[in-house]
């Protein structure tokens, strides 16, 4: 079992499994919300066990979904995205996860709002000036039995 903490280490993530997915968004939500790119990795529910005062803000994201963040109520670190459009996944902030993984991303999405001075990381193998949910979600399904 592995374990992520915030920053004041009152919250945190237990997880068994490796992610199922590295990826970035460039959407204008994560622009404005991460002061960038948003970098994450994509694990489902049942993967994660988050402990620790928490609380969620809900908006509504450019699919006109709602996207969940849940972050640590003492600090107000991010912890992880939880979008309606995806049921049963959550994206979990690369930068909470460095202790146990490269972020090296393989997708990114709404890359036609990539800022303009960000070159498309060598690591990326899909990207998608939309969403890409149907693709996403067939290339997690396609990788979620070899996760170690």
């Amino acid at each position: 079992m592995k374990t992520a903490s915030c920053f004041c280490g009152q919250c945190s993530l237990e997880f068994k499994h490796d992610p199922m997915m590295h990826f970035m968004c460039h959407c204008e939500d994560c622009e404005v919300l991460f002061n960038g790119a948003f970098r994450g990795f994509a694990y489902t529910e049942i993967d994660l066990e988050l402990k620790g005062p928490h609380d969620t803000y809900s908006y509504e994201g450019g699919s006109g979904s709602l996207l969940h963040l849940t972050f640590c109520k003492n600090c107000g670190m991010n912890l992880f995205s939880k979008p309606d459009l995806l049921e049963g996944l959550v994206y979990v902030f690369a930068g909470l996860m460095k202790e146990h993984y490269t972020f090296e991303p393989k997708v990114e999405i709404f890359a036609h709002n990539r800022l303009p001075w960000v070159t498309r990381a060598d690591s990326v193998v899909q990207t998608y000036d939309h969403n890409g949910t149907i693709e996403r979600v067939s290339e997690l399904l396609e990788n979620i039995d070899q996760r170690g």
